[in-house]
């Protein structure tokens, strides 16, 4: 008997104690009698003369341009912590106020909000394009007449750009995927 042959053996002999055993002592699901910490509730019918009807609503706009979830960063761990507030001898001679940033035009807005998509390809069916476009793990298939965030309408789709109308534009804004 080779090597091979002594190792498959004591894995069988292995597997035939573990089969009896479970045989000879099967599991069996704990069972109580009464709930200790539920509550019971009476459901009433919604319609008291027929039966209940239960209406469900589907949010299709929730597919197309799912929302995003708002998570701010209390605290970066891997920066290094900032310096410490300087001195009394500083005093005499404060820093310079930072220059006010100016504010960005609802055009600048857009565009850096669009910056964070990619475009992986476009298909046409018919005279349609659909554009496909990734924003870090989320995945859109846009086309003419959908909505992004539900803020931004796309008017137009070509192969790597799209024209997009908001609130506050004069006009539609087109945004080429490749440039950005």
């Amino acid at each position: 008997m080779n090597q091979k042959q002594k190792i498959l053996l004591g894995l069988l002999v292995t597997l035939a104690i573990a089969l009896a055993y479970r045989l000879t002592n099967p599991f069996e699901q704990a069972t109580v009698d009464r709930l200790t910490y539920a509550r019971a509730t009476k459901v009433t019918p919604a319609n008291v003369t027929g039966t209940a009807q239960h209406q469900a609503e589907v949010r299709l706009d929730l597919l197309q341009s799912p929302p995003q979830s708002k998570v701010t960063i209390q605290r970066d761990l891997f920066r290094p912590p900032t310096p410490p507030k300087p001195s009394g001898d500083d005093k005499l001679n404060p820093p310079a106020p930072a220059p006010k940033p100016r504010s960005k035009s609802e055009r600048e807005k857009i565009e850096e909000h669009f910056r964070r998509f990619k475009t992986f390809g476009s298909y046409q069916h018919g005279k349609k394009i659909y554009l496909f476009l990734e924003r870090g793990k989320q995945v859109l298939v846009v086309s003419r007449g959908d909505r992004i965030d539900g803020k931004y309408e796309i008017t137009d789709v070509a192969e790597k750009s799209a024209t997009i109308s908001a609130e506050g534009l004069s006009e539609p804004l087109k945004i080429n995927f490749d440039e950005l």
